[in-house]
């Protein structure tokens, strides 16, 4: 059966819009069933170049709105709703108890929605957990005479835990751990079910030299990866371990009295780069908006975002974030919505 990928999550660090047809080879399934090369969908890392050959998208995607307006800038509180996720030291200064949801909307029936809660932990420490969402719906299988064969789905879980520790008021530490589950499953019938499992880490740091300044520093995706088993699909089933790459972010945060400067830079060990920066204003007490963009594959894809702060008589401070980015040519904007209290 031929099966016509749809999913951006898995061979593209943007969503690319192009169809990415399996090649004709075939494995024959105890069941009498005859699919395409499925390792293609899996590891596809073999035909394609950069980052979008490799594993592990939705983890590199811009998952939620703060970030969209700041190119995806992830190292600090101030940055990303997610930025524990990234570097999980971020959350050392904030000092407060937050629970933050949100979803991407997204074209070609993908999705990515995130939950996430951070609590202190006295004197100097905190501790933040969540889970991030992501994969493509309604993928389209065909037989071998090119007849539809029913629908596909593809999800990825990520479910994340992070601790921090301040150790002075300028030095932060973190480490952050990853449950990484990946699912390739027929909707109609259980013809195709293909998971795979894996376990992750990063280190983050987070320096402030003077009042106003921040520096931060963060290994991503240390040992990551997805071990799939397919002995029980094919007749020459084998083991195997897709890595994601790993990267050393690092960035600076700059104070500038109703407005702030961030900028990062992401190294991805296999030679890859990207770079962002972002303007963030909060001029007006309810109100912050940031705009940034991110420089990579050759191409520059900006965003914008926007907080704002609802004011209650009684019960904790709540937020309503909202963050539009520009995606790939042709694909139109992503769009971002979420909401967060402060207890």
């Amino acid at each position: 059966m031929n099966i016509i990928n749809q999913s951006c999550f898995d061979g593209t660090q943007q969503d690319t819009l192009s169809q990415k047809k399996i090649m004709p080879v075939s494995l024959r399934l105890s069941k009498g069933l005859i699919i395409p090369l499925l390792f293609l969908i899996v590891f596809n890392g073999v035909f394609a170049s950069g980052l979008g050959g490799y594993t592990g998208t939705s983890n590199r995607f811009t998952s939620d709105p703060r970030s969209a307006g700041t190119g995806g800038i992830t190292l600090f509180h101030e940055t990303s709703t997610n930025s524990y996720s990234q570097n999980p030291a971020s959350q050392a200064f904030f000092g407060g108890r937050s629970f933050d949801a949100g979803l991407v909307q997204l074209s070609l029936d993908r999705f990515i929605y995130s939950i996430n809660t951070g609590i202190p932990l006295p004197p100097t420490a905190s501790l933040s957990f969540g889970l991030i969402a992501a994969g493509t719906k309604n993928i389209e299988a065909r037989d071998s005479r090119g007849y539809a064969a029913g629908d596909l789905s593809d999800t990825e879980m990520t479910y994340l835990v992070s601790f921090s520790n301040r150790f002075s008021d300028k030095l932060a530490f973190g480490l952050s751990l990853k449950v990484l589950t990946k699912r390739f499953k027929s909707e109609d019938d259980d013809w195709l079910d293909l998971k795979g499992t894996g376990f992750g880490a990063g280190l983050g740091f987070v320096f402030k030299p003077r009042t106003g300044s921040t520096f931060a520093l963060a290994i991503k995706d240390w040992n990551s990866s997805y071990k799939w088993k397919t002995q029980d699909l094919f007749e020459r089933g084998s083991s195997y371990q897709d890595q994601f790459p790993i990267s050393l972010s690092w960035g600076w945060l700059q104070d500038l009295g109703s407005f702030s400067l961030a900028w990062e830079h992401d190294y991805y060990f296999i030679d890859e780069n990207i770079y962002r920066v972002a303007l963030m204003w909060h001029g007006i007490k309810a109100l912050d908006v940031n705009v940034g963009a991110s420089f990579e594959d050759d191409a520059i894809y900006p965003g914008i975002s926007a907080r704002y702060e609802l004011s209650w008589k009684e019960g904790p401070p709540m937020h309503i974030d909202w963050g539009m980015k520009l995606g790939t040519p042709g694909e139109g904007y992503r769009n971002y919505i979420g909401w967060g209290v402060n207890f």
